[in-house]
């Protein structure tokens, strides 16, 4: 069904959460980095993680993959001693995968007017690499970093936007924030 319709489009889907059937209008995004528009579900292996100590993440609220990025960045967190926060109000979004590549999102828009309403400071946004066949399909496509540095543009906000490609890109940023 996505197939037929190009990123950045809406379509509706119907699902069921705790036995009541809903509705939500979902944008299309690039689900391969090859041009195939989808809404970020797709079939997988079932993976079981086994780490000391043990990690457990309420994700009942979260829908997608869109918290990947900061998943992780939040278990990084508690690895240390280091608060790589350092007191900031810091937000973002981004699929990941199992090499740290911070892979597109849909309604990045959405996220960071509901970031700037919420006084973040830092918002980490991932710089997708726009293929040719994705021009093509969609001639007025951005990556996610340009949509959210507009979008955060256009209702003067305050907060940075950071470009991240990787993990390592996010962490190497908050490495050289100064103490709030």
């Amino acid at each position: 069904m996505c197939a037929v319709k190009k990123w950045g489009k809406k379509v509706e889907v119907s699902y069921k959460h705790q036995d009541k059937s809903e509705k939500a209008s979902v944008e299309l995004i690039d689900i391969d980095k090859k041009g195939t528009p989808g809404i970020g579900i797709s079939l997988v292996d079932d993976q079981k993680l086994v780490t000391d100590p043990k990690i457990t993440i309420d994700s009942e609220k979260i829908g997608g993959p869109s918290a990947g990025l900061m998943f992780t960045l939040e278990i990084y967190n508690h690895f240390g001693k280091t608060d790589w926060t350092k007191g900031h109000n810091i937000a973002g979004t981004g699929t990941i995968d199992v090499e740290g590549n911070v892979g597109r999102i849909g309604g990045i828009d959405q996220k960071i007017v509901a970031a700037d309403r919420d006084d973040v400071e830092i918002f980490f946004a991932p710089d997708d690499m726009i293929t040719p066949e994705m021009k093509k399909a969609q001639p007025g496509i951005v990556s996610n970093y340009e949509d959210a540095v507009k979008t955060a543009k256009a209702i003067d906000s305050k907060m940075k936007v950071v470009p991240v490609k990787t993990f390592q890109d996010a962490l190497d940023y908050l490495k050289t924030l100064k103490e709030k």
